[in-house]
């Protein structure tokens, strides 16, 4: 690349400038060391002249060394302002004091939430709890129906059932009274029957015990005669007293039957025990 003198000129008038800015410019600090700046263009070709004779080359003349320069003095920082200081304090303690404010609006506000937080959940649960009371009143509301009911019906079958039976008690009883009587009244016509036999058969007995030792009376005309006696006898049938119950109309009939009566006593006993009465008539016609 070819440098032309009006290139070099160039760059040095721009060394300069800059030297000078930094001079100029430096109020603190370091002074910058000072750097070399070579500036140049690139040509395209079609912009290169022909080469006619090579010229001599000139020497590059040395850009001339800067002086050192003392740098400025610091400027002394300004002194604060009490008025502004103050206003500064005022400032930073009310937006202190709002920033406060705030948290303590947030704080209320999250405290406020967290109030009507725990008064839902109480409201809730105290809905619940109702609403599981009122359930529960209704179930053993119904569970009580439920259970009347059940008791009521039992206690109907039971009432039903006793009434069944009773029923059936009753007239199981009147059948067996219907049996009884018919069995009581069959035995008590056949026990009639044969006690009626059992004591004709007796009263036979009496009356031949009696005409064994009974005697005509002296004088007494051989007609018939008839009279009842009674007699009263013990267990083992002796005659504990005798009278005349229907007299034959003959004093004298009358008095031999009487002690034959005596004479024949211990009467004989009936073959079937019950059949005998201690009180017994017995009609004699004394032949």
């Amino acid at each position: 690349m070819i440098l032309k003198t009006r290139h070099i000129v160039a760059a040095i008038a721009l060394h300069l400038a800059v030297f000078g800015l930094l001079f100029s410019g430096v109020q603190c600090g370091r002074v910058p060391k000072p750097v070399s700046v070579i500036q140049g263009r690139l040509i395209a070709a079609n912009e290169i002249p022909k080469a006619q004779a090579t010229p001599k080359a000139q020497p590059t003349p040395e850009p001339p060394t800067p002086e050192a320069v003392e740098p400025p003095p610091a400027p002394e920082p300004p002194k604060p302002d009490p008025l502004e200081a103050k206003r500064k304090a005022k400032a930073e303690e009310a937006k202190q004091e709002q920033k406060a404010a705030e948290q303590k609006a947030v704080q209320d506000a999250l405290l406020k939430k967290k109030a009507e937080e725990i008064a839902d959940q109480k409201r809730l649960a105290e809905d619940a709890k109702k609403k599981k009371e009122a359930e529960d009143r209704e179930r053993n509301e119904q569970l009580s129906k439920d259970a009347i009911a059940e008791e009521e019906k039992r206690l109907a079958a039971e009432k039903a059932d006793k009434k069944k039976k009773a029923e059936q008690a009753r007239r199981e009883a009147e059948a067996r009274r219907e049996r009884e009587a018919e069995l009581a009244e069959a035995l008590g016509a056949e026990s009639a029957e044969r006690s009626a036999a059992e004591q004709n058969i007796w009263g036979t007995q009496l009356v031949a015990a009696i005409q064994r030792v009974w005697t005509r009376p002296p004088g007494v005309s051989d007609q018939k005669y008839s009279c009842v006696v009674n007699m009263q006898l013990s267990a083992t049938g002796e005659v504990l007293s005798a009278r005349i119950q229907k007299s034959s109309g003959n004093p004298q009939i009358d008095e031999s039957v009487l002690r034959a009566v005596y004479k024949a006593s211990p009467m004989p006993l009936p073959r079937d025990p019950t059949v005998f009465q201690p009180g017994i008539n017995i009609t004699f016609i004394p032949r």
